[in-house]
């Protein structure tokens, strides 16, 4: 009877255990794994995100040609231009009812890698959208009248200095090719109009 009893005991207390165990991990924030690219794309949405997007990957999607721009931050994470992440984050789901929430907080757990792109990787970024009611350049002038994407990464543009602000001011949309030159600047190597 005592077995029994002991028995009985023991499973109620595991149970309560193991229920405790599940319940914990249901209010944890869920850890992915992301790689994040060496370069980063433009964005001005001023109801949504204002800035450098982050092109990053996540799951069966690492190592793959498929990057998507994360329209958020990423607390915690310093990024450096030019270097290929992988990192784990924290990805905590938040109150969606707001508008211009993103509905996810990420948060930077470790740096698992950091690997410098090649010395000669090239990449391609919008930098001028002219669409059929309207023109967004996603690049602006600073003090030095250098060209910078959203005020941050300064490009030099060297032979193309002059392509890229008349076709700005004559609002035609814009992708170039670019390498980097060091962790705060991206040289232009190329650039391609649209609506001329």
């Amino acid at each position: 009877m005592k077995r029994k009893v002991l028995f009985f005991v023991a499973a109620i207390i595991a149970f309560v255990f193991a229920s405790c165990g599940k319940e914990k991990n249901n209010e944890e924030p869920g850890y992915v794994k992301m790689r994040i690219n060496h370069y980063q794309q433009p964005v001005n949405n001023e109801e949504y995100f204002k800035g450098l997007a982050y092109l990053i990957q996540e799951g069966e999607e690492i190592g793959s040609e498929i990057w998507h721009p994360l329209l958020n931050t990423i607390s915690g994470f310093d990024y450096e231009l030019g270097y290929v992440y992988e990192i784990a984050v924290i990805k905590n789901e938040i109150d969606e009812t707001l508008i211009d929430n993103p509905g996810v907080e990420y948060a930077c757990e470790r740096v698992i890698s950091k690997t410098r792109a090649p010395e000669n990787a090239t990449f391609q970024l919008t930098i001028a959208i002219n669409y059929t009611n309207g023109f967004e350049s996603l690049v602006e002038k600073n003090e030095e009248s250098h060209y910078t994407l959203m005020g941050e990464t300064v490009i030099e543009a060297g032979e193309f200095y002059n392509t890229l602000e008349e076709s700005i001011e004559n609002q035609h949309g814009l992708r170039g090719t670019f390498s980097h030159m060091d962790d705060q600047s991206i040289c232009l190597v190329g650039l391609e109009v649209f609506g001329e």
